[in-house]
């Protein structure tokens, strides 16, 4: 089993150079459309990408916009990071006829959810606006790992999710049941592949026990695990855990962050969503 699943990580796509400088430019509040353009522009593939995007129907421009570093501004830094991390993501998930326990439209719903409502809460939580995108981050793949068990693993696993549904018992606790590993477990492995950041690591790894993750990344962790139990909760996409695991009172009281708080952010995430789903047809 193990063999088989090292087998399809090996030959997952990489994470590219040019996401993995992107992210990493982002990072810097100083950064400008000058600078992306500099890493965008050696890959014509996600350049294309960028520029099909302003031009989409979705911001109904009356003007074809030919010049990278003008679409650059008029998307903004941060939608093009999660565009080229999007693309990544997506890279992963295109055969849907492999997606058989999980449907991939639902799947990248919720992924895209937890990234926002973890964005939401970090501004909750006072963080620095060029450090909100690392909650984005954290939340879109914090289910990674899940990609291979579904592929790899389609009829176990769709056993897994219709056990874990039965029994009302957390997916990732079916999963250990029934196949002797987890999706955090794999997203490490596929977190070592391409080579993501220790806090990016932290939450694929510890976003169903944020504290064991490590202390300086607490609080994004956290971040990541009460955004993922809301979104199970309320039904915003499906990563296959109909049964989310209880929401965690001291997370709650260490972050102070409110199920009042939380219940106002539906129709904001609704919207974000959407506003993603963008990413989609993008990338196909």
């Amino acid at each position: 089993m193990l063999v088989r699943l090292n087998r399809y990580i090996d030959n997952m796509p990489s994470l590219s150079i040019t996401v993995a400088k992107i992210i990493e430019v982002v990072k810097n509040p100083q950064v400008t459309a000058k600078d992306l353009n500099k890493v965008i522009s050696l890959d014509p593939v996600l350049m294309g990408r960028v520029l099909k995007l302003v031009n989409s129907a979705y911001y109904g421009l009356s003007n074809k916009v030919t010049s990278l570093v003008t679409a650059i501004i008029m998307l903004g830094i941060n939608t093009i990071k999660n565009l080229a991390l999007s693309t990544a993501v997506l890279a992963n998930m295109k055969n849907k006829s492999q997606f058989k326990a999980l449907n991939m439209d639902s799947f990248w719903r919720h992924s895209i959810g937890v990234g926002v409502a973890a964005k939401l809460i970090a501004g909750k939580l006072a963080i620095p606006q060029n450090l909100r995108e690392e909650y984005f981050i954290g939340g879109l793949l914090h289910d990674i790992g899940k990609i291979p068990l579904n592929d790899v693993f389609r009829e176990e696993y769709l056993k897994v999710i219709r056990t874990s549904d039965m029994k009302k018992v957390p997916l990732f606790e079916m999963e250990d049941q029934m196949l002797s590993m987890n999706h955090t477990e794999v997203g490490r492995m596929i977190s070592e592949k391409w080579r993501l950041s220790s806090e990016t690591f932290d939450c694929i790894l510890n976003h169903h026990d944020p504290h064991s993750a490590q202390q300086e990344n607490f609080k994004l962790v956290s971040t990541i695990y009460m955004a993922n139990s809301y979104c199970n909760l309320n039904e915003i996409g499906f990563s296959g855990n109909r049964f989310s695991d209880k929401m965690d009172m001291s997370i709650l009281q260490d972050t102070g962050i409110t199920f009042g708080f939380l219940d106002n952010l539906f129709d904001t995430i609704s919207e974000e969503i959407e506003k993603a789903s963008i990413f989609l047809h993008v990338s196909e």
